[in-house]
């Protein structure tokens, strides 16, 4: 007995209040799958979702899926999703993890606090930071999602970012190194019934009334709220005479419940699982809700015969110990069904006439014994999800039980000599002549100080500032525009050094508060040639000189120095005055104010603090003065990038720590070689 409590020591310690999904609205022919051991069966509306259940929909069908915590999931025709992850953790936590295996969904919704949201299709998943309405797809070759509004993070094995309104992605499961980003969603027949059930659940008077963050639209519509003296406000369905609580619908068995009630009506949700009914005088049947979030089965009371069961409705605050008889026990208040103790659902339609004689036939009890328990349901197992499937398992070292120790971390996989940087391949804006296709590396990072940040981990596309976002330098060669580079002690092996020609300087132009736009056909193409070069950085340099001689005068200059800057930064021989010379015209503009993104000021300030500290002696002065202050606003600027919030999940605290350290170093180092090279002579 001692092994199996201490193997129950994890689920006591992470294991919170079990959490329910509403199976709400529908049509055409949808079916469920509650867990692996179950069969499909036909949509039932108010059932409860359990964590791993499977819904799918036929063509011509859809479903609405809504989560305890407000949010409403949608499939559309032939598609197929399953509840990954659906815990509460003892802290209060949600952790929400839904896969869309095929097909098409919608999801509306934020996460709440703490809470974990994530949507899952093969290829990719999209994680919510705040509220955000989104399209996903998932077709035989592809995956698509799409933002109505909000932002989310996007991330792939190719690469993460954050999505925004307006803009599409498209990802191919068999070919991870690239994924298709468009500056517009392609409007679906579907998406104005998503529009329309938003609209409807947005914005509820009941939601003033209960805890429930769920099925209130139906009350909304289908009864009123009514004040009371001894129960405070409740809820009156609208119902015929005659009508009474637990009367349309069956109980249906759920492991973790026990036999649980699914309703007919169709406002029957909150009522049946939050509160409790009684009846009064002049207003008939009320439901008082609960002032606990705990979902509850269907709190009644129970009698069984031999061959019979029966139920009705406990009274709000009722403290009902059989055999007493329950203060709302009425032969015409309970509702009959046959019972068997092996069955797993008890449906009351075509039982007939109650008994005359309840208490002659049938005792009170507590609840209906249990279904015994078939073992082969332990070895009940379903397909893989294309999606994959995932789920959270909390360990704590020295907390947690554990049957083994900890295996050391296995070493670190040999780095390639060059890796293929991932692509995204770009639809431009609408208002500027479009290009066929824009190539843009995804930044590939290399060691602590490369591993940036919370949201630094991809480069997003401003659709009204830019063309596109440009991104990080394939630093995993070449961070710095050398050939090695060591972030823990600032030292690298320089490359050839010559004089520096001078870069083309254009005077700034009069602000412009309009979008950015190319100037003409001519510039997209060769904006278009920039990007499609960044895998040969020589060639892409002659691409730049081109596109700053034709246009000097661009709406894009601030994005050709920084495209200057990341090719320079991996052309060899290493050419570090060179990328000073642009790096230092974003510097004298303050690149925190020339860039929103805070992954591009990132990379700016490391690239001119780590090329300044190579130059071979003074040299020019404005590249030093550059360099210095890139240091310096790299130091200042540490507190924010390395803030707790945005350590990645999956790095460590003490590796969190170093490399910020790290980085200090390196523009401490960088400082001081400067400040020497600055005190030599010059010539």
């Amino acid at each position: 007995m001692r092994l199996i409590s201490l193997l129950l020591v994890p689920a006591a310690l992470f294991a919170g209040q079990a959490r329910y999904a509403r199976l709400g609205e529908f049509e055409g022919t949808v079916e469920v799958q509650l867990t692996a051991a179950d069969s499909w069966m036909p949509a039932q509306r108010n059932l409860p979702l359990v964590e791993a259940a499977w819904l799918r929909t036929a063509a011509g069908s859809r479903l609405e899926i809504e989560l305890d915590e407000g949010s409403a999931w949608r499939l559309g025709p032939d598609s197929q999703g399953e509840l990954s992850d659906y815990t509460r953790l003892s802290t209060g936590q949600r952790v929400t993890l839904l896969s869309l295996d095929r097909g098409v969904c919608y999801f509306s919704g934020q996460p709440r606090g703490m809470d974990a949201l994530t949507l899952a299709v093969p290829g990719a998943q999209i994680t919510f930071l705040r509220g955000a309405r989104v399209r996903l797809e998932a077709g035989e070759a592809f995956s698509r999602i799409a933002v109505f509004e909000g932002s989310v993070r996007f991330s792939s094995p190719a690469a993460e970012i954050d999505l925004r309104e307006g803009q599409t992605v498209r990802v191919e499961p068999s070919n991870t190194a690239r994924f298709f980003l468009d500056r517009e969603v392609t409007a679906m027949e579907l998406d104005q019934w998503s529009q329309q059930r938003d609209k409807a659940e947005a914005g509820s008077p009941s939601a003033g009334h209960v805890l429930g963050r769920y099925g209130l639209v139906d009350l909304d519509a289908e009864g009123d709220w009514v004040q009371t003296d001894d129960l405070g406000a409740v809820w009156k369905p609208k119902q015929t005479e005659g009508w009474y609580p637990f009367q349309q619908g069956r109980w249906r068995w759920y492991d973790s419940l026990g036999y649980t009630w699914v309703s007919d009506d169709k406002w029957g949700w909150l009522p049946y699982h939050y509160g409790r009914w009684q009846r009064k005088e002049r207003l008939g049947w009320v439901w008082a809700p609960s002032v606990s979030t705990v979902f509850k089965p269907g709190e009644v009371y129970w009698l069984r015969g031999a061959k019979l069961t029966g139920w009705g409705p406990l009274a709000p605050g009722e403290e009902w110990t059989p055999p007493q008889p329950p203060e709302q026990f009425y032969r015409i208040n309970t509702t009959y069904a046959a019972f068997q103790p092996d069955t797993r659902a008890i449906d009351p339609a075509g039982f007939g006439d109650p008994p005359k004689e309840p208490l002659q036939v049938a005792a009170f009890v507590p609840a209906l014994p249990s279904p015994p328990f078939a073992a082969s349901r332990l070895d009940a197992t379903r397909p893989v999800l294309r999606a994959g499937s995932t789920r959270v398992t909390p360990v704590l070292n020295g907390v947690t039980y554990q049957d083994e120790p900890t295996p050391p971390p296995l070493p670190p996989p040999a780095r390639p000599a060059r890796p293929i940087p991932p692509v995204i391949i770009v639809t431009p804006p609408a208002e500027a002549p479009p290009p066929e296709t824009v190539f843009v590396p995804m930044p590939v990072y290399t060691g602590y100080i490369l591993t940036p940040p919370g949201n630094l981990k991809g480069t997003a596309v401003k659709p009204a500032s830019a063309p596109a976002s440009p991104a990080a330098p394939n630093t995993s060669t070449t961070a710095t525009g050398v050939s090695t580079v060591n972030t823990a002690t600032g030292t690298a092996s320089r490359g050839n050094r010559h004089t520096p020609a001078e870069p083309p300087h254009v005077e700034p132009e009069p602000p412009n508060t309009s979008p950015k736009k190319f100037r003409n056909s001519g510039e997209s193409e060769m904006y278009n040639a920039v990007i499609r070069d960044t895998n040969d950085p020589a060639k892409q340099i002659q691409a730049l000189d081109a596109w700053a001689q034709r246009y000097p005068r661009s709406d894009f200059i601030d994005d050709r120095l920084y495209l200057y800057v990341q090719a320079y930064a991996r052309v060899k021989p290493a050419q570090p005055a060179r990328l000073l010379d642009y790096g230092a015209q974003l510097i004298a503009k303050d690149v925190k104010t020339v860039f929103q993104d805070p992954q591009q000021v990132l990379v700016v300030l490391y690239l001119v603090t780590v090329n300044a500290s190579m130059l071979p002696g003074p040299g020019n002065f404005a590249q030093l003065k550059a360099g210095a202050r890139a240091a310096q606003e790299l130091l200042d600027s540490l507190p924010t990038f390395f803030a707790a919030d945005r350590k990645p999940p999956d790095m460590s605290p003490a590796d969190w720590r170093k490399s910020r350290a790290d980085m200090e170093s390196v523009a401490r180092k960088t400082l001081a070689s400067v400040e020497q090279i600055a005190r030599l002579p010059r010539h």
